[in-house]
């Protein structure tokens, strides 16, 4: 399997490639690049421990439609590569894409494509992810991850519906937020209610911490309104769309003095679907 006496079986020249710094990446890009592919590689050998270690904590998974949040070092790791070995015959993974997305200085959003593969090279699974990767406490780590996986062999379904439904939920939640509407705000997301501010995590576990924060930030009916003007789907699944979003500032005379990037998780949850992870810069 791919915890193979610390063998790197990331498999391929492509995959080498995709992890090298591009003469285009910024610092904060390559750093990205090297962290991410980092963290693919410690994977493949096994090696829970070089995984921690490209984490910042508190961390944040998605390797589905719930949001899993380890908030101390000693917490245990959501998923184990050796556990996913035994139970699922995966022997390694494949890494077909990687692309750098939307970054500051000091935050990145990498998307990823790769397959799963058993023992005998048989790909079982096509799989796509994305990270936030950030640079804090002196060293860049992983900060989220979310995990989309579709079997070989099964059809991948019509998500036009679902993503289309994110998109919206979206919109109204940029209304609602400048608004300060705290009611609306509530109906657009499930909690937790995860936002990614800059580097910064905020986990919004209760209604009073969402109706706290609200408060915080007074409306302006001076400012300019927030309109989506460029979205693209990263991620999909029957209960998970992830997009990335460019955002503008609409002043009443048209105008559009700033642009925002955006990263949004809408996850459907006991019949509902509702904004899960909003990561900004």
């Amino acid at each position: 399997m791919g915890i193979d006496g610390g063998r790197n079986v990331t498999g391929s020249i492509r995959a080498e490639a995709l992890c090298a710094p591009s003469h285009l990446d910024s610092e904060a890009a390559a750093e990205a690049r090297r962290v991410v592919c980092a963290r693919f590689n410690a994977w493949n050998r096994g090696d829970v421990g070089a995984i921690r270690a490209l984490m910042h904590v508190p961390h944040v998974s998605m390797p589905g439609p719930r949001p899993i949040i380890c908030e101390t070092e000693s917490a245990p790791m959501t998923a184990d590569p050796r556990s996913v070995a035994t139970a699922g015959g995966w022997h390694h993974s494949r890494l077909e894409r990687l692309d750098v997305r939307q970054w500051s200085a000091e935050k990145v959003h990498c998307a990823i494509a790769f397959g799963k593969n058993a023992a005998g090279g048989r790909r079982y699974a096509d799989a796509e992810a994305m990270y936030v990767v950030t640079h804090a406490a002196g060293r860049w780590g992983i900060l989220l991850n979310s995990v989309t996986m579709r079997p070989i062999g099964v059809g991948d379904g019509d998500h036009a519906p679902a993503e289309t439904v994110a998109v919206s939920l979206f919109q109204r939640w940029l209304v609602a937020r400048d608004a300060g509407d705290v009611a609306a705000m509530r109906q657009l997301v499930h909690l937790p209610f995860v936002e990614l501010r800059g580097t910064r995590l905020v986990v919004h576990k209760t209604m009073t911490s969402l109706r706290r924060d609200a408060a915080e930030a007074v409306p302006d009916s001076a400012r300019p309104l927030r309109m989506i003007r460029r979205v693209e789907v990263l991620e999909r699944s029957p209960h998970k769309v992830t997009l990335e979003a460019d955002v503008a500032r609409v002043g009443p005379d048209g105008a559009t003095p700033a642009t925002e990037t955006a990263l949004v998780i809408a996850t459907r949850l006991q019949g509902r679907w509702a904004i899960q992870v909003l990561s900004a810069f």
